[in-house]
């Protein structure tokens, strides 16, 4: 069972919940913070980078998109048919904090291996990067 806490009466509940626990029985209880899933503004600006990488290195966004994805995310395992197969981690469930860190290591990759940086909305130079590669989305 998920028990979301955000104020006294649902905290009441999950702690009856735990009070009511069969202790014959082992459980476990998973306490975690929730946090949203990535920002439409953190999208964005994930596919403002991968057109100005596609522009720059001639890759296209869907092919860089997957290569990201499986360098910086990796593969889960998944069983089908008797058949174990390798799916790449999708970023649609990465929560903000998550794809922060994906998006550091895609500005990290481009600053040391491709030998140009790709600005921060918060940058000076950002609204010239938007303009000039907004018109090649």
């Amino acid at each position: 069972m998920i028990v979301n806490i955000h104020n006294e009466q649902t905290r009441k509940k999950a702690i009856a919940e735990i009070a009511f626990l069969d202790i014959s029985k082992v459980h476990q209880v998973k306490i975690t913070c929730k946090r949203g899933k990535r920002s439409i503004d953190q999208n964005s600006l994930y596919w403002m980078w991968l057109t100005c990488i596609e522009q720059e290195t001639g890759n296209s966004k869907e092919d860089m998109h997957e290569y990201f994805k499986q360098r910086y995310l990796g593969t889960e395992s998944r069983l089908c048919f008797g058949e174990v197969f390798n799916q790449t981690v999708t970023t649609t469930e990465l929560d903000t904090a998550q794809f922060k860190q994906y998006l550091d290591k895609i500005q990290i990759f481009a600053s040391t291996e491709l030998g140009f940086e790709l600005p921060n909305p918060d940058d000076l130079k950002f609204e010239h990067f938007k303009d000039y590669y907004s018109k090649f989305i």
